[in-house]
């Protein structure tokens, strides 16, 4: 088992440089979801997209360790909110139930496959 240490180093030096600031971004962008929704109630829709936000963070982490599973949860995230906009694009209904991010995610997710052979 790794100290919080070896993993946070692990995580900036073992990717490229786009990964770290990549996982930045997810990070922040989770905290600015949360700070946005904080006067709604919990168990409110509203808080399906931090919950989104929380899993693409998760699996970016894990992808900057270079874990195969953290890459492929990643693209399955991805695929799942893509489908999901495909299908329930029209109203307040898609705002709820998808996050906003699905468009750059799907980049990311070519910066993974393109990386894919490196992960363990």
């Amino acid at each position: 088992m790794r100290s919080f240490k070896q993993f946070s180093t692990d995580i900036v030096k073992k990717p490229p440089v786009s990964f770290p600031v990549i996982g930045l971004f997810h990070v922040l962008w989770f905290f600015y979801i949360v700070w946005s929704e904080r006067h709604e109630p919990f168990p409110d829709p509203v808080w399906l997209e931090a919950l989104w936000m929380l899993g693409y963070t998760a699996c970016w982490i894990a992808a900057c360790d270079l874990r195969k599973w953290g890459a492929m949860g990643y693209i399955l995230l991805t695929l799942l909110n893509a489908s999901l906009y495909l299908a329930i694009r029209n109203g307040k209904m898609s705002r709820d139930y998808m996050s906003d991010m699905f468009l750059i995610d799907g980049l990311f997710s070519v910066f993974l496959v393109f990386y894919f052979k490196r992960f363990k």
